[in-house]
């Protein structure tokens, strides 16, 4: 498990705020969120989901990646418009015929499985650890 201390979570967050922080909330005019939030029961939801429909359609769910993103200016909700977001894929074990491509991750994502988006923002968006 990559479990990290308290001090190990703040070391990373300011490190993120120091290197990228800044020139993000230049690139789209505004302070960007920096955390997101998902009740402990969405993801275990979540969870549920993901290994139901994996089993459904016989593919075998092994992880979630967790990607990066962000909203559009024009978002339907104003207090998401342009802020970065993440949100989960599941993910399967390559087959063998794609081994060989040993520079990739040996998990690809299952497109067959609908992600998770959606989680809340810190308070404000881009308080720093800990909130």
């Amino acid at each position: 498990m990559g479990k990290i201390t308290k001090e190990e979570a703040k070391e990373l967050n300011q490190n993120f705020v120091k290197t990228r922080a800044k020139a993000i909330d230049v690139a789209i005019g505004k302070k960007d969120a920096i955390s997101c939030w998902f009740a402990i029961e969405e993801l275990k939801e979540y969870i549920d989901f993901v290994e139901q429909e994996g089993k459904a359609k016989g593919i075998a769910v092994n992880g979630l990646r967790i990607y990066f993103g962000a909203y559009a200016k024009n978002e339907k909700d104003p207090n998401k418009s342009n802020l970065s977001t993440v949100f989960f894929i599941p993910t399967q074990s390559k087959n063998s015929a794609l081994k060989n491509d040993l520079e990739a991750s040996p998990n690809m994502d299952i497109t067959e499985i609908d992600g998770l988006n959606d989680g809340q923002y810190g308070n404000p968006p881009s308080a720093v650890y800990p909130q």
